[in-house]
């Protein structure tokens, strides 16, 4: 454990807005005087930013803090704290059940971290706050600039949802919708690239109704983000189909930076499923609206999410989700068996679909869904690409990035000194997940972790 200067370690579980409101929260804890730790056994501060859109996702915190009890055992000053939505959603019953937990946070409590860890350490108690900031038309002004910046960013425009879909948590752990101002996501747009991002990812969970409430739009703030120096690529998620407007679509023909990569969840190909789900379009709208963006952008590559066995869901309502699959052609998909989450519609509709047949239909799904994905990716071979070197991945064998398409690349001669550089690959395997390639500009011989003799200014 460390000395005098407190020490601070988030781990983070979910989306990328809880990977940006870790970012956030570990800014402000740096600022205050925190120095981060990397082991989180070590850390003086241990924060878990969770997710609670799925059952699963629940189980991995809940066994992570059964894990960390014989830590706390060992060092009983070392703060254990809960963050996110399972932190929202859980509340005071979270502290009863795991004794050795020091914080329960919600995701409205972000800013005010400091505050309740200092409480936590300097008065020796437990703390709980999960109230909801139901006063502001406008969302939280970033408090503090974060100071890692990497090559692609993620920006939280706005936060909350006013969709209720049935299955859906997100409403109730995270609120209705409130927007950032234009001006000030600008604003931190700049400070960003100014400190070496060349992508920027708009974050919201139901993104295209953004600053509906005060006169802003998503339109808007794509054509101002391009016209900023320095901005090589914009990108936006999640995209709800009933909001995506023509003035978004049109975007994808027309805005230079606008990457042509758009995540646009069906969940599901059957109208009486949809209406079930509370999802407000049909399946014959969800398909209009693919026509649409491939008319203003014929190479633009969709992703989607798919809800395999929802209650209710018949045979045929699961072949009419697979029409979609094998006639829309994704790119890119996040497939998963229904999870009935407490608080939601659905979870009194009761789990009508066995276990045994959404296992059978997510195993047909994910067979036909990623072998479209994997010819997509092999046909690319002998193809060169545009790649934005991110970072070294996490097994450490390559240093990874994407296309503009969004495409996952593994640049097998790329070293450290092209990281944050936009290279030309040649792509020589294409699987269901990735692209490896080399970087034209270097000998194929590279190993990781040397730097690329010539890399582009």
């Amino acid at each position: 454990m460390s000395g005098l200067q407190k020490s601070i370690h988030i781990k983070t579980f979910g989306c990328q807005m809880n990977v940006f409101d870790s970012d956030r929260m570990e800014s402000i804890l740096v600022k205050q005087g925190y120095r981060r730790e990397a082991d989180l056994a070590q850390a003086d501060v241990l924060l878990i930013n969770t997710c609670s859109i799925r059952a699963k996702s629940e189980q991995k915190v809940l066994s992570l803090l059964g894990q960390l009890k014989p830590l706390k055992e060992k060092y009983p000053k070392k703060v254990i704290g809960i963050t996110g939505c399972v932190g929202q959603r859980m509340g005071r019953s979270l502290l009863q059940r795991v004794p050795h937990l020091d914080l329960v946070m919600g995701p409205d409590g972000v800013e005010r971290v400091g505050e309740l860890v200092e409480e936590v350490l300097t008065r020796g108690r437990r703390v709980l706050e999960t109230t909801f900031d139901n006063q502001k038309e406008r969302s939280y002004s970033q408090p503090a600039v974060i100071d890692k910046v990497r090559p692609s960013e993620y920006l939280t425009v706005m936060k909350g949802c006013d969709h209720f879909c049935t299955y859906c948590i997100v409403p109730f752990v995270r609120g209705r919708e409130k927007s950032r101002p234009i001006e000030e996501l600008l604003e931190d747009v700049r400070r960003l690239v100014d400190r070496g991002a060349k992508e920027i990812t708009f974050l919201g969970q139901n993104i295209n109704t953004y600053g509906k409430r005060t006169g802003e739009s998503l339109a808007a703030l794509v054509d101002l983000t391009n016209s900023i120096p320095g901005v090589e690529r914009i990108r936006y998620v999640t995209s709800h189909p009933r909001d995506l407007g023509t003035d978004l679509i049109e975007q994808f023909g027309r805005v230079e930076k606008l990457c042509p990569a758009l995540h646009l969840p069906f969940q599901s190909g059957s109208n009486s499923v949809l209406k079930r789900m509370a999802r407000l379009y049909t399946r014959e709208e969800y398909l209009e609206k693919v026509a649409a963006l491939r008319a203003a952008c014929p190479d633009i590559a969709l992703s989607t999410d798919v809800i395999v066995g929802f209650p209710g869901e018949t045979e045929e309502d699961f072949e009419q989700t697979m029409d979609v699959i094998r006639d829309v052609r994704f790119s890119g998909a996040f497939l998963f068996k229904y999870s009935p989450r407490p608080g939601t519609r659905a979870h009194e509709f009761g789990d009508e679909v066995p276990d045994s047949v959404k296992t059978e239909r997510l195993a047909h799904l994910q067979d036909v869904c990623f072998g479209k994905i994997k010819e997509e990716n092999q046909a690319m071979e002998g193809q060169i690409v545009s790649c934005l070197v991110e970072a070294l991945d996490k097994k450490g064998r390559y240093y990874t990035g994407r296309t503009p398409h969004g495409k996952l690349v593994h640049v097998l001669n790329a070293g450290e000194a092209c990281v944050g550089k936009i290279l030309d690959v040649e792509v020589s395997e294409g699987s269901a997940s990735n692209l490896k390639g080399y970087y034209v500009g270097a000998p194929r011989q590279n190993r990781v972790g040397e730097a690329a003799k010539a890399v582009p200014a």
